[in-house]
């Protein structure tokens, strides 16, 4: 029922969309993974953060915009999230526009999360997405957030998280600034409270990104205070070159250690563009976890496609 209700509001605003500034998009990522984990060897159809969404804006006065947005994960390999749901929310939010900014409430990336820009090149792939090594990979709920505009290359966003009564904790503050000028941009982030990640109190992110010819650099350095009273310390490196303007070959390098376990992640792959909305891929990623008493490795061998549309 769900699914046949979400299905028909889609067509609904897709066939709106040439009245009002609907837009209907949406994303297929399926890859074919064979995994090499410690007392496991499996090969499995995996469909990678694959989505379909609404989103629009229409003017309420002048200067002023009224936006939404409606995100939901959908499975391609099996139907389902494996608990019986067919869609998942991602980001869904509603708000406002103007000369002084933007400000949404829904649920969405925390500012921390977007901190990260394009520094993760293998994000939401399995065992090589950055999540699997560091904190502060968080879209929240019952977020209600502000970014300014963009004024010399400078621009703020600040976001606040309600603990509410559902057990939430504390109140949460996710900020970041931005700047950008020319192929160079950096951001410093910093979370605050446990609404926005239950197992962390504070979180410092410094991230940069730049661009040189036919090569990206990302850096991205962090540090969290988790509830445990541990310290995590991880930092990420990436780069990526463009060949001939349909192959891009990627590398990244991670470590992080919370003080109870260090870990160290490595990816590599390469990207065939199809056109601008649908390529080839191929990645191999390893992730080794040490602890006082174990070693751990999981190793990832994987082929796929995207489709965007």
């Amino acid at each position: 029922m769900r699914k046949n209700t979400l299905l028909a509001a889609l067509i609904t605003l897709s066939a709106a969309s040439s009245a009002a500034a609907v837009q209907v998009y949406g994303k297929a990522n399926v890859s074919l993974n064979h995994t090499d984990a410690s007392n496991s060897d499996t090969l499995k159809l995996n469909s990678n953060a694959s989505l379909i969404g609404v989103k629009g804006s229409y003017e309420v006065s002048e200067g002023l915009k009224a936006i939404y947005n409606f995100e939901y994960e959908t499975f391609i390999d099996d139907g389902d999230d494996g608990s019986g749901d067919e869609f998942k929310q991602r980001n869904i939010y509603a708000g406002f526009q103007g000369a002084f900014g933007t400000i949404i409430a829904g649920k969405h990336d925390t500012p921390t999360k977007l901190a990260q820009g394009k520094i993760d090149l293998f994000i939401d792939l399995p065992n090589a997405d950055i999540k699997n090594l560091i904190q502060g990979e968080n879209r929240v709920s019952n977020i209600v957030m502000y970014s300014t505009p963009k004024t010399n290359g400078l621009k703020a966003t600040v976001a606040f998280v309600p603990g509410d009564d559902t057990g939430g904790g504390e109140d949460g503050i996710s900020s970041a600034v931005s700047y950008q000028s020319g192929d160079l941009s950096v951001t410093l982030a910093y979370d605050d409270g446990t609404a926005i990640d239950s197992s962390v109190e504070t979180l410092t992110c410094l991230a940069a990104e730049y661009k040189v010819g036919n090569a990206k650099f990302g850096a991205l350095f962090q540090q969290a205070d988790e509830v445990t009273g541990n310290e995590e310390d991880g930092y990420i490196l990436s780069s990526s070159y463009k060949l001939a303007n349909v192959v891009i070959l990627k590398g990244q390098y991670g470590e992080s250690d919370d003080e109870t376990t260090e870990k160290t992640q490595i990816a590599v792959g390469a990207d065939y563009k199809l056109n601008k909305k649908s390529k080839l891929f191929a990645y191999y990623s390893d992730i080794e976890a040490e602890t006082n008493t174990t070693s751990t490795s999981v190793t990832t061998y994987a082929v796929g496609y995207e489709i965007k549309f």
